[in-house]
């Protein structure tokens, strides 16, 4: 039964919020409490519950996870979705984990996030569905925005609001008005950016989301003082950074002082502006806000260069060129790396499909040739006088027979290298990500039914610690060297009790079938232990290694699918890096 999750309109939430508006709202206000909200839900009704409201948990799950950039939650909601498109053939579905890996990707300034919001609307265009109807048009809208893609944004942004308005969808209007404000300021436009963003506040006060009113009204000082109201834009930059600091958002709360210390600046007091902007500028970088950082370093230049104080405007000045630079060359290999291996993937896969094709040709000749040689030797049996020839025939047809057979096992051999090669990381030669999912869903199928014993399956998810250093201070081409070396020593760790594969950049997994806690454990001591001892090139610049380990056991009950099994053992994994890294941290899951 489709509980209220998207047409239980009449039920409300207090204040007039209907049910669907309550839990969008948390997406904002109390995303980590939402998350864990909607994981236990999920674990209790697994496939069992309808499409369409398990495809609007799953969004709810990853908008709230894009909030708080918590990567798990997301990987949780976009393999869920895309597993649930596959099952039910269901296109929303697989747009709206595009959408959601668009929002990340657009967030962290990483890959083509534009061009992963566009696949995922193609798949849903033409759509009747009111629902997505809407977010089609928002997430358009927040995308272009977001990508700084400013008079491509305005008329998706107009449509959105337009869109939502036919659905009497006060929040869908807030958030696209306060989109299109947010355009509207970027766009040095205020007196249009102005009553985008009272528009929007007034949407969000109708259904009594008094937190959006106020993170509505911290876009709205700027707008003011632009436009020269430095008094109004002051008091709302307060109320935003009252809110923002109780609930805990450090990156909001530092860009409303951001805000604030612009206001005194406005309001002629230089010195108390400045003093302000060197607290957000150092606080900032105690919580280590890379993104932020250079805009609040960049506001603080500008204001010394405004007091006189060339120097250290000069040297902030330096450091926002330099972070960019360096964001930008990270973005670039990022995306060189995606489309390389996404172009020698694709080659290999047409370099099978053109051997399987050859393979079906040299198959069917040999059918044909031995079709004939039995015609010949049925001739020759019927005519004595040309026994002679017959047989030569058959022989020379034989041996033509031989030949293609000999020709088509080694076509068929070349195919299987091939297909080797697909499941293989090019690196370390070990199992890549495919070859590793591909093994553990075969492993998972196969026990399916048995009960979890002391010789359950166990998962290691492994992640290099500090490898960034290492790409930095020696280069990519030391850093993949020092790859190789840990996944010799892991391999030999390991030796047959795990099966090794690198899933990504520094990270790998180890899947030990029918090991059993107690033995996982040991053997994931014994892997740390085997790392710190490697011994590195001098040219890597560092002289040890260390790696972080999250162990999980496939128990059936809350790792019940690889999905949440994998993140049981990321949870594990991050739980072993936040307490010091180099160590193994089992997961709370399994016990």
């Amino acid at each position: 039964m489709i509980a209220g999750w998207m047409l239980a309109v009449a039920l409300v939430h207090g204040g007039g919020m209907s049910v669907r508006d309550a839990q969008r709202y948390r997406t904002e206000t109390d995303p980590h409490g939402l998350i864990t909200e909607l994981q236990s839900q999920l674990d209790q009704g697994g496939q069992g519950q309808a499409g369409a409201v398990l495809r609007e948990k799953l969004w709810l799950l990853g908008t709230a996870a894009v909030n708080v950039n918590d990567g798990v939650a997301l990987h949780e909601a976009t393999t869920r979705l895309d597993e649930l498109a596959g099952r039910t053939h269901d296109p929303a579905a697989a747009a709206d984990a595009g959408f959601l890996r668009s929002r990340q990707l657009i967030a962290a300034s990483q890959g083509d996030g534009i061009s992963e919001e566009l696949q995922a609307a193609a798949l849903v265009q033409g759509t009747t569905d009111p629902v997505m109807l809407g977010r089609l048009h928002y997430t358009l809208c927040d995308a272009y925005a977001m990508s700084e893609e400013l008079t491509k944004a305005i008329p998706l942004c107009r449509r959105a609001i337009a869109t939502y308005r036919t659905q009497a969808d006060a929040w869908g209007m807030g958030n696209a008005g306060n989109d299109l404000g947010i355009v509207y300021t970027h766009l040095h436009r205020y007196e249009e950016a102005i009553p985008a963003y009272l528009e929007a506040r007034r949407q969000f006060a109708s259904i009594g989301a008094g937190q959006m009113v106020v993170l509505v009204g911290d876009n709205l000082s700027q707008a003011y003082r632009k436009t020269g109201r430095v008094r109004e834009a002051l008091a709302l930059s307060h109320a935003s950074l009252a809110q923002e600091q109780a609930a805990g958002r450090v990156s909001d709360a530092l860009s409303s002082r951001a805000d604030i210390a612009l206001d005194y600046a406005a309001l002629g007091q230089p010195g108390k502006a400045l003093a302000l902007m060197d607290a957000v500028v150092a606080d900032a970088r105690d919580a280590h806000l890379q993104g932020l950082l250079p805009d609040f370093v960049r506001t603080r230049s500008e204001m010394e260069q405004q007091q006189g104080k060339l120097r250290p405007a000069l040297a902030d000045a330096r450091e926002v060129i330099t972070a960019l630079n360096q964001r930008n060359a990270a973005v670039l290999r990022s995306e060189e790396a995606r489309l390389e291996a996404r172009y020698a993937t694709r080659e290999k896969e047409l370099q099978i499909l053109a051997l399987q094709r050859q393979n079906q040709v040299k198959d069917l000749q040999l059918k044909a040739a031995q079709a004939e040689a039995a015609r010949r030797d049925e001739e020759q049996q019927r005519q004595s006088l040309r026994i002679m020839f017959g047989r030569g025939v058959v022989v020379a047809l034989s041996l033509m027979a031989l030949l293609l057979y000999l020709l088509l096992r080694s076509q068929h051999r070349h195919a299987v290298e091939l297909r080797a090669q697909a499941l293989r990381d090019p690196l370390t030669g070990v199992e890549n990500r495919r070859a590793f999912q591909q093994r553990a869903m075969d492993l998972l199928a196969e026990s399916r039914g048995f009960p979890a014993s002391t010789s359950a399956h166990v998962l290691m998810l492994i992640d290099v610690d500090h490898f960034k250093r290492i790409n930095d201070g020696a280069g990519h081409p030391q850093g993949d060297e020092v790859l190789r070396i840990i996944t010799d020593g892991l391999r030999r760790a390991a030796g047959d009790v795990g099966h090794v594969a690198r899933i990504g950049g520094e990270e790998f997994a180890v899947l030990c079938p029918g090991c059993g806690a107690m033995a996982g454990m040991r053997l994931a001591e014994t892997l740390r232990a085997e790392v710190a001892t490697l011994a590195l090139p001098p040219e890597a610049k560092v002289s040890t290694v260390t790696i972080s380990i999250g162990v999980a056991v496939f128990d059936g009950a809350r790792c019940h699918d690889l999905s949440s099994w994998m993140r049981a053992a990321d949870m594990a994994m991050y739980e072993a890096k936040s307490h010091g890294r180099n160590r193994v941290v089992a997961s709370a899951l399994a016990n």
